[in-house]
């Protein structure tokens, strides 16, 4: 799901005092849509914000909740799309089923548990989060929204952003040069900053970040950044530029170049062939979506 887009439907009708359904992936089997943990929250007004299929069961599960929201009673139902057929069935052809479970959420129970399940996206930490219902205690997994720190706010960094909060990944952007940083249109959400590159460790807590782009075009930049993301422990840590490029930039490190082992990713991106930073973008995204997926199932 995308967190930031769930987080502000969940917010907006919090403070109206609005009811909701939270609908939670308990576990499935076989080919799914989504896997355990994946949730979506389901409004009065049938209105919903997350996926937890391709479109199939939003709708019965919009009409699910409309008991569980009038009786406060939580509901669990199981999709099994295993056996179904283009004429009787739904025609999905997944092949898998779902357990989901069905809560209400409103002011008498302070909207729990997803109240927890927000800071824990807003968070940097995974955390389980028990879910209770029927006498039955799951747990369930919550991963924070990914962190993104970008440094050089050129052109080419806007389709990266772009597609990163469309993902519902938090966007840091950071630049030395003031005019990189006010002309661009990052959208709401991010932190667009203005710092000199040798203070970038020193103005930010870089031990929140899961993915790191070094992309300023500016070698005396791009040297200093990579020394300071030497010394953290962020998984992925991407540099555009040619080949010949980021063997000069680590042979200046020295044997601080060493820290970044197996995390630096340069030219960064899945090479699928694009040119241009949209198509560029797409390689790069594509590349931290793989290293997070693998990440995660460790």
């Amino acid at each position: 799901m995308n967190a930031r887009r769930v987080m502000c439907f969940f917010e907006e009708r919090r403070r109206k005092g609005e009811s909701l359904v939270m609908a939670t992936v308990i576990n499935t089997g076989g080919s799914t849509y989504s896997k355990a943990g994946e949730q979506m929250l389901i409004d009065s007004d049938g209105n919903f914000c997350g996926m937890l299929s391709g479109g199939c069961l939003e709708g019965d599960l919009v009409e699910r909740s409309r008991s569980v929201m009038e009786t406060g009673t939580a509901q669990t139902v199981t999709y099994d799309l295993s056996s179904d057929d283009e004429l009787w069935g739904l025609g999905v052809g997944c092949e898998g089923t779902m357990h989901i479970l069905l809560q209400a959420l409103s002011l008498e129970n302070s909207y729990e548990p997803f109240t927890a399940v927000v800071k824990v996206l807003n968070g940097h930490v995974p955390r389980t989060i028990e879910i209770h219902a029927d006498d039955v205690t799951y747990s369930v997994v919550v991963l924070p929204a990914p962190s993104l720190l970008i440094m050089g706010a050129g052109l080419d960094s806007e389709p990266v952003v772009k597609i990163a909060t469309e993902l519902g990944w938090r966007c840091s952007v950071v630049d030395h040069r003031p005019a990189y940083i006010s002309s661009r249109s990052f959208g709401d959400g991010v932190i667009a900053t203005c710092v000199p590159a040798d203070d970038l460790s020193s103005r930010l807590d870089l031990s929140i970040f899961d993915l790191a782009l070094v992309m300023s075009h500016h070698l005396v930049s791009d040297r200093s950044y990579l020394r300071q993301l030497a010394s953290t422990d962020i998984g992925y840590v991407g540099l555009l530029g040619p080949l010949k490029r980021r063997d000069r930039l680590l042979g200046e490190l020295g044997d601080l170049s060493k820290k970044l082992q197996g995390r630096i990713h340069a030219p960064a991106g899945i090479q699928l062939g694009g040119r241009g930073p949209g198509p560029i973008a797409v390689e790069i995204i594509a590349e931290m979506q793989q290293f997070l997926a693998k990440h995660q199932d460790l």
